[in-house]
């Protein structure tokens, strides 16, 4: 083999290489629409909202929002799964290391499959949950009046904006009031999760996915 050939073969591998790595990166960084009940999920396209069903792809840093009545399952293989609630308007995050969806309005709940090291994030103008494996719910139901975070399992840590931070565990919610800091410490959520009606019951780690209210039976371990 020539000079001249091997050069173009060893071209010719960087680039099969280069294309290789780049798919796999879109692949880890695309996530998939599981399942949609209930009503509408849009994405923001070039300025309009356009429809998106269950086995669509979703990319990172995407505008999405659910119907009035809608709830969105989403999965992002080297993140986690999402589950839009009714209502609900996010920006997808755009960094797999520190993942951070910035949440408008509604309500959003998080099962981590996170990597060593990595972390993600919910994010709304009053207060940030952060998380490091483990599975969350977060609750902005008010617009931008009042923030809630509320966790299924593990821990969660809630950071105002005036910079005061607050350990959530299993089992406790934090309710954040706009201009207000951060309260002294978590309370239990046994007795919100136990009211019917209220938006925690689309998290599917408590409640019976489609049961108008109903707690598994298992909701306390």
């Amino acid at each position: 083999m020539n000079a001249k050939s091997a050069l173009a073969g060893g071209l010719m591998s960087a680039a099969l290489l280069l294309a290789c790595t780049s798919a796999l990166a879109a692949k880890a960084e695309s996530g998939t629409v599981v399942s949609l009940r209930g009503g509408t999920l849009e994405r923001l396209d070039n300025g309009a909202w356009k429809p998106l069903a269950a086995g669509h792809k979703v990319a990172t840093g995407e505008r999405l929002r659910t119907g009035k009545a809608a709830v969105a399952v989403i999965e992002f293989p080297a993140v986690g799964r999402f589950v839009m609630g009714p209502a609900s308007e996010i920006e997808m995050g755009r960094e797999p290391k520190d993942f951070t969806t910035k949440m408008n309005r509604g309500a959003l709940w998080m099962q981590s499959a996170l990597p060593a090291g990595g972390r993600a994030a919910i994010s709304t103008p009053i207060a940030i949950a952060g998380v490091r494996g483990t599975a969350f719910s977060m609750v902005f139901g008010e617009g931008e009046k009042a923030v809630c975070a509320c966790t299924c399992a593990g821990n969660i840590e809630v950071t105002s904006p005036d910079g005061r931070k607050l350990n959530v565990p299993k089992g406790e919610y934090v309710a954040i009031d706009a201009g207000q800091s951060v309260p002294a410490k978590a309370q239990a959520s046994a007795p919100v999760l136990a009211e019917k009606g209220t938006v925690f019951d689309f998290c599917q780690a408590c409640h019976v996915v489609g049961g108008k209210g109903q707690l598994k039976a298992d909701w306390r371990q």
